[in-house]
């Protein structure tokens, strides 16, 4: 999504000092873009379905703490590496074990951008009983899944209420570093952290009745090469981890002095791992210099995992 207008600055205090973390408890359960976008973008990419396995060896976490904190600091590297002065958080959820595996910042806060769809999604299916909508709001919800159409995340926000979906969502899921925008009307302003993203998607995997999880899940697996707004979306996971992408979800935006972009997902056999990759650079960075940095950070945490 392109952001639409916010006050220079206001990413400050969002991300904190550098420092890589080495995590390993649970997490439960409870427009405008500017630039052009390379090459051929028409048609859908449908990532693998859950269950289905990729070619090639299967994705494993690094073995031990020293690989791991390798793991994450290969990350926040490879990214800066691209783009300097970038701030990177990291949380690697692996849902055979129950852990974080990796992280770096897992539990700072970043802007969201487009995957707070994640959370609108979530309260339209819970005021629809958990089944997916027809009509124009079935629409707008695959249309703001699948291709990120902020128009139609604008009028679910609005149609159901703002910032009380947020609210209300970070309660059902159990989130403790998710917080709404301060202006009502900027949905893209909302900020998670790392650990929430994942703790929302294992979430969609665990806790939603299966009508209302295969709607979102299957939007984000045949997620549109292109969104709504003419961005390509094939950046960070899907071009890491190719064949063994199951579902993503990205987020794009300038704001303030920054530039933020974003990519989240479940990647790997049986969708074994949640990955939320949420990255800040420095407001002259332009998209395309941005998505490679980000997919730079992605295909490092791919050989991490044994997959590149």
């Amino acid at each position: 999504m392109g952001h639409r207008a916010v006050a220079a600055g206001v990413v400050a205090g969002a991300v904190l000092a550098a420092g890589i973390t080495l995590t390993t408890g649970s997490v439960g359960t409870g427009g405008a873009t500017g630039g052009s976008t390379p090459g051929d973008t028409r048609g859908n990419v449908t990532a693998a379905a859950p269950g289905r396995h990729g070619t090639g060896t299967a994705l494993e976490p690094p073995a031990t703490p020293r690989d791991r904190e390798q793991a994450a600091t290969a990350v926040v590297d490879a990214v800066d590496r691209v783009v300097p002065g970038s701030t990177t958080g990291l949380a690697v959820h692996d849902r055979r074990t129950g852990a974080t595996v990796v992280g770096a910042r897992a539990d700072e806060p970043f802007y969201t951008a487009s995957v707070v769809k994640l959370l609108i999604a979530v309260d339209v299916l819970r005021a629809h009983d958990w089944r997916p909508p027809g009509g124009t709001t079935g629409a707008d919800l695959t249309a703001m899944l699948s291709a990120s159409d902020d128009g139609a995340a604008t009028r679910l926000w609005e149609e159901f209420g703002g910032a009380a979906i947020v609210e209300r969502t970070a309660r059902l899921v159990g989130l403790d570093a998710t917080t709404p925008p301060t202006d009502a009307e900027e949905w893209e302003l909302t900020r998670m952290s790392p650990r929430d993203i994942v703790r929302t998607y294992a979430y969609l995997q665990h806790d939603l009745p299966r009508p209302a999880r295969d709607a979102v899940l299957g939007s984000l697996g045949d997620f549109d090469a292109t969104a709504a707004d003419g961005f390509d979306q094939r950046f960070g996971l899907p071009a890491a981890f190719g064949d063994r992408t199951v579902a993503v979800k990205q987020g794009w935006m300038p704001v303030g002095d920054d530039v933020v972009l974003n990519t989240t997902g479940v990647v790997g056999d049986g969708g074994r791992f949640v990955v939320a990759l949420p990255v800040v650079m420095p407001g002259d960075t332009d998209f395309a210099t941005a998505r490679d940095a980000v997919t730079a950070g992605a295909r490092a945490l791919a050989r991490a995992l044994g997959g590149g």
